[in-house]
C-alpha cells in the first residue's frame, strides 16, 4: 500500500515542517506497516478584526472546520478513496492515509470539501456538480453574522489540487487551500458632515436590502458560477456606532451583469425635517440604491471580499457603480460613494 500525505490549509495558512514528535495516524484497512510517520504543523492567524477592518483577515468562525471529507479520483474521474478526517485530525488539519498500489506513479485529483455533507459523492463529475443553495443561511442580524457563523456546520468550504503520486512506499505530501463558497460585503454608510449645512434636519439610516443576488452556488469551484436565479435577497438594520451604520452580507458568486442587473444594496434613511424625535408628522423616508461593481462588470467572486464606504451627502438618491479592484478576502475591495446633491 501507498501512504499520502494530505494538509488542508484554511485560507492561506503558511506550513511549517519542523516537528519534533509523532501524531497519531489513522489509516484504512489493510495497514500499510512500511509506511513513514510525517508531522506537518498549520501556522493558523487566529486573532480577529473589527468589523470594517482594511485588513479583513478571516474571523475564527469564518475559517472553522466541523467537517472535512477529502476526495481521491483517478484520471477516469472514478473514485480511489474517500477520508473522512476525525476531530483530532480537524484540529491539525492534517491526516495521514493510504492509496492502492496502482496509484503510484499517477496523476490523482485530491478535493476537499468542508463543512457540507458529500457522503453520497461517488464520482468526481457528482462532486464537481453539488450545489449549495442555501444564502439565507449564511445571513441574519448585524450582531449575529458580525460575531459567530449564522448557518450552522459553519462556512462550506471547499479545494482541489491535482498531483502525480510519487513510488510505492514513499511519501506524497498535498496541500490544498480551502476557500469558502460565499463571498463577504462589508457596508459601511455615513452622513457627510456637509449634510448638517444643508438641511436643518437629521437623516437616520433605519435598513439595508440587498437583493437581486444568486440563489445557488457549485461547492467546488467551476469554470463559471452556477447562479440558479438572481433572486436573493436579504434586510438588515444596521449597527450604528461612532456615526456611522454597519451591516454585513454573505451572497453567492456571479459572473459579469450588465448595468441594472447587478446585485443591489438598497440604503432606507428616515430625514426628521426638524430633528425632533418627539414629532413624527414631519419626517419623509429616502432610499439611496448602490450597485456592486463587483471585480469588474459586476462579476462576485466566492471567497471575495466587497468593503463598501458609502457617504451621504443630500437628500437625492442616486444609483451608482464604481469601478474596483478585485482582491481575496484577506485583501478588501473598498468602493466609495458619495450619494445626494
Amino acid at each position: 500500500m501507498r501512504k499520502i500525505i494530505f494538509t488542508a490549509v484554511a485560507m492561506a495558512a503558511a506550513l511549517l515542517t519542523a516537528c519534533d514528535k509523532e501524531i497519531e495516524t489513522i489509516v484504512p484497512t489493510p495497514v500499510d506497516t512500511d509506511g513513514s510517520h510525517v508531522c506537518i504543523t498549520l501556522a493558523d492567524d487566529s486573532g480577529t478584526r473589527a468589523f470594517f477592518d482594511s485588513a479583513a483577515t478571516a474571523e475564527t468562525w469564518e475559517k472553522a472546520l466541523t467537517s472535512l471529507s477529502v476526495f481521491a479520483f483517478d484520471n477516469a474521474g472514478s473514485l480511489i478513496v474517500r477520508r473522512d478526517f476525525t476531530s483530532a485530525e480537524l484540529t491539525t488539519r492534517t491526516a495521514t492515509f493510504s492509496l492502492p498500489k496502482s496509484a503510484a506513479g499517477t496523476s490523482c485529483s485530491f478535493y476537499a470539501v468542508a463543512n457540507v455533507d458529500a457522503s453520497e459523492v461517488k464520482t468526481q463529475a457528482a462532486l464537481t456538480a453539488l450545489v449549495e443553495n442555501a444564502a439565507a443561511s449564511y445571513n441574519g442580524t448585524f450582531a449575529e453574522v458580525s460575531t459567530r457563523a449564522k448557518r450552522t456546520g459553519g462556512f462550506v468550504m471547499s479545494g482541489m489540487k491535482t498531483q502525480t503520486v510519487g513510488a510505492v512506499n514513499s511519501t506524497t505530501s498535498v496541500g490544498i487551500t480551502l476557500k469558502r463558497t460565499v463571498a463577504k460585503v462589508a457596508l459601511q454608510t455615513s452622513v457627510d458632515a456637509s449634510f448638517a449645512q444643508k438641511y436643518s434636519g437629521t437623516l437616520t439610516i433605519t435598513s439595508v436590502k440587498l437583493s437581486k443576488a444568486a440563489s445557488q452556488s457549485l461547492v467546488v469551484a467551476g469554470a463559471a458560477p452556477s447562479t440558479g436565479a438572481m433572486t436573493f435577497t436579504h434586510s438588515q438594520t444596521p449597527a450604528a456606532a461612532s456615526g456611522r451604520y454597519n451591516s454585513l452580507f454573505y451572497i453567492y458568486e456571479n459572473g459579469a451583469l450588465t448595468q441594472g442587473n447587478r446585485v443591489l444594496l438598497e440604503i432606507t434613511a428616515t430625514y426628521d425635517m426638524d430633528g425632533n424625535a418627539a414629532t413624527t408628522d414631519d419626517r419623509s423616508e429616502l432610499t439611496y440604491a448602490v450597485e456592486l461593481s463587483g471585480k469588474t462588470a459586476g462579476e462576485i467572486l466566492r471567497n471575495g471580499y466587497y468593503r463598501i464606504a458609502v457617504n451621504i451627502s443630500g437628500l437625492v438618491g442616486q444609483e451608482c457603480a464604481v469601478s474596483v479592484t478585485v482582491a481575496d478576502w484577506e485583501t478588501p475591495i473598498t468602493q466609495s460613494i458619495s450619494l445626494g446633491v
